[in-house]
């Protein structure tokens, strides 16, 4: 994969309003290490406006509002029963939470397993428009490509964090507020 900041890939931009996938989100979980989808209308995401998104660039534990944290365990486990139990028999669930914009160490390619954290799954929903106009995005690289993705308002962001799959996170201007939810799955180790 090259070195964490020099890639020489192809480049593969997707706008969720403008692309069509070309491979199912199973498909692109396990070959280009993310899966993009929408949350169904039933899940209300508006609930989070109402807490304080702290400044992911603050000490981690100051991250989370803790009054968030009822809702952040309800959808933590939505998304295990209806996606993560669906493709993978044993996994564990790891923490959740919440944050705004974007931490030095996200900004550059890195896998947060092979980093050293717990877990190696995770599922990014995004709280705000991520456009080619306001620069904020996220980034996985597998194989000979990059994608770059900008997942709008209600749009979730599965990653894969097998080692052959490094990501990356850019936040040039407005809002990018984002809630996160980690898991443990064997299978992908």
């Amino acid at each position: 994969m090259g070195t964490k900041n020099q890639m020489n890939k192809s480049i593969v931009c997707i706008d969720t309003e403008k692309d069509q996938p070309q491979m199912t989100n199973e498909q692109t979980f396990f070959i280009d290490g993310y899966w993009l989808d929408k949350l169904p209308n039933h899940i209300n995401i508006d609930v989070f406006d109402t807490f304080e998104f702290k400044d992911c660039t603050q000490p981690e534990e100051t991250w989370l509002d803790q009054n968030a944290m009822k809702d952040l365990k309800r959808l933590h486990k939505w998304f295990a029963d209806n996606y993560i139990a669906k493709m993978f028999d044993d996994f564990q669930m790891k923490d959740c939470a919440m944050w705004s914009g974007v931490d030095e160490g996200s900004r550059e390619w890195h896998n947060d397993f092979e980093d050293g954290d717990a877990f190696n799954s995770n599922i990014l929903v995004y709280m705000d428009d991520n456009t080619e106009q306001n620069g904020n995005n996220i980034q996985v690289a597998s194989g000979d490509y990059i994608n770059i993705i900008y997942p709008k308002r209600r749009e979730f962001v599965w990653l894969n964090q097998k080692k052959c799959f490094q990501h990356r996170a850019t936040h040039k201007s407005g809002v990018r507020r984002v809630l996160s939810f980690e898991y443990m799955i064997p299978a992908l180790l």
